[in-house]
């Protein structure tokens, strides 16, 4: 818990104010009254921890006073750290200049502490000055670093009525920060709950609830009982993997194939979901249309060889409107299409997509949407060009992070995959070079590649319902891509085996919660299920 001490008897004693021993340990920190940190006082207060009534709404921080410091236990240094404060004046009114918070860091061996953080409270600044900071911090991973934060005067020196309210400090890796800022005030919030609840139910407006349902003669009820502690859960990890590894022994390569699609086939045997059947959505439209065209538009096509497989497939008539920003492309794109199909194509940019173009009875994007910037008004676009019963498509979308990276928990699992493969299997055929690891590069600093990616799903969500939605592949086609796949021989049992075994886990990583990137989806628009006809 939060041990506090007087500063001038900590620098009077031999040991009081030293660090805990640098070792490999905890990776994280949270700010809570029973957290591992030193408070260094200059003076003793009756309470530390407090609520503040001049703050805007209901808050509890601890108090710091100029000059003192809360000393941080040794961390060792997570992927992609970061730090995130909360904090505001302490007292209404605290001196004119100010006071400063500032964030140090002490980095192993003997160099000297670093200022990370500095930021000004003053009282001009509204809302008591609260303040919220979230920093990447420069520091390398699992190195073990010392963190501080320190209380000091404004650049007048008046530090007489300056106390800070730490609200919330919480070190962590960026992916933990939303869990652990929750997990602050634990105890004080849930008092506040069950004191909110108690009150509010008994509230008129909630009367028809306040009902005695036994009747006479109902069985009593027994005392109310505490929540047992959880068992272990039982690791049937291995018996899974032996018995998904069995399932891929009887799906041979096919013909021409490479490991990209060798791997992706298998995985698609062992997830239970099934990818929407576009070329039966699209028979099934026209067969509604008393012989009509249907319409339909692809956007970011690029060479259109999806839209054209499922076109020659379905073998039904379309006037299809072909969009892209690459004219060369746009003539490929037309040579790929059945005799069935005529074609409009159309030089652009999809994200100036608006009305333009008319109504349709399928807008199709096929891997082009994580290319565009304005999602908000190109979906917003998309939903309203679509005719009544109309259906957008996505196919083969990638919906991960942003600049086509790995979530971090993906990275992890990949990584101890590839790390065991040969030599051999690991040669990047885009640079050369051997990789230890997979290179965690973000496509979208130089381009468009993934530039907004992970918002893809909350932005579709917008002006969609879902019809059927298939998300999958986690980390897989980062192990099999264009850098890869031509380090395996499918004739060879032993590089099967090795694709085998990466498929498996990625299975069982999707299993586990695994957040997929690759996305196969039939939405339709909730403008026109409100019955959006004004366009047409």
């Amino acid at each position: 818990m939060i041990e506090s001490f007087r500063q001038q008897e900590s620098e009077a004693s031999s040991g009081a104010c030293d660090s805990p021993p640098r070792q490999a340990g905890a990776t994280s920190f949270v700010l809570d009254e029973g957290c591992a940190a030193q408070l260094v006082e200059r003076t003793t207060l009756e309470a530390r921890w407090a609520e503040f009534s001049h703050a805007p709404q209901r808050e509890r921080g601890l108090v710091l006073l100029v000059g003192e410091r809360l000393e941080l236990p040794a961390l060792r240094c997570p992927p992609e750290p970061v730090l995130w404060l909360r904090c505001m004046r302490g007292l209404p009114r605290i001196s004119d200049d100010g006071l400063d918070v500032e964030v140090w860091g002490s980095p192993p061996g003997d160099a000297p502490a670093r200022l990370l953080l500095s930021l000004r409270l003053e009282n001009a600044q509204p809302q008591a000055g609260m303040r919220e900071v979230l920093l990447d911090l420069p520091l390398a991973v699992d190195e073990v670093w010392k963190l501080e934060l320190r209380c000091e005067p404004g650049p007048q020196g008046q530090g007489d009525a300056d106390w800070l309210a730490l609200i919330g400090l919480v070190v962590c890796a960026g992916e933990e920060l939303p869990l652990l800022r929750a997990r602050s005030h634990h105890a004080w919030r849930l008092a506040n709950e069950i004191e909110h609840f108690s009150h509010v139910y008994s509230n008129a407006f909630y009367r028809d609830r306040h009902v005695d349902r036994r009747g006479e003669g109902g069985a009593a009820m027994g005392p109310v009982r505490s929540l047992p502690v959880s068992a272990s859960l039982d690791d049937a990890g291995e018996r899974v993997r032996a018995a998904l590894l069995a399932r891929l022994q009887d799906v041979p390569p096919r013909a021409g194939e490479n490991a990209y699609g060798y791997a992706t086939r298998m995985l698609g045997k062992l997830i239970p979901e099934r990818a929407p059947d576009f070329v039966g959505r699209l028979r099934q439209m026209f067969a509604s249309r008393d012989g009509q065209p249907l319409r339909m538009l692809a956007l970011c096509a690029g060479e259109a060889a999806v839209e054209g497989q499922v076109l020659a497939q379905a073998d039904v008539p379309v006037e299809l409107c072909i969009v892209d920003v690459n004219a060369g492309l746009l003539e490929q794109a037309a040579l790929r299409m059945p005799p069935s199909v005529t074609v409009d194509r159309v030089l652009g940019d999809a994200n100036d997509i608006g009305l333009q173009l008319g109504r349709f009875d399928v807008i199709c994007i096929t891997s082009g949407l994580h290319h565009l910037v304005e999602l908000e008004r190109v979906l917003g676009a998309i939903a309203k060009m679509l005719r009544p019963g109309g259906e957008f498509w996505l196919i083969g979308e990638q919906v991960g992070r942003n600049g086509n990276r790995l979530w971090p928990e993906a990275s992890d699992m990949a990584n101890r995959v590839f790390a065991a493969w040969p030599e051999a299997k690991r040669l990047n055929h885009n640079t050369g070079m051997v990789d230890k690891l997979l290179p965690d590069v973000d496509c979208s600093a130089s381009s468009f590649e993934g530039i907004r990616s992970q918002d893809i799903l909350g932005q579709v969500d917008r002006h969609f319902l879902p019809v059927a939605r298939y998300l999958r592949n986690a980390f897989l086609w980062r192990l099999v891509d264009v850098a890869y796949a031509a380090n395996f021989d499918l004739a060879a049992a032993a590089d099967r085996e090795l694709l085998m075994d990466a498929v498996v886990e990625e299975a069982m990583h999707w299993a586990c919660g695994g957040r997929g990137t690759e996305l196969h989806a039939v939405y339709r628009s909730k403008w026109a299920d409100m019955g959006g006809l004004a366009l047409a």
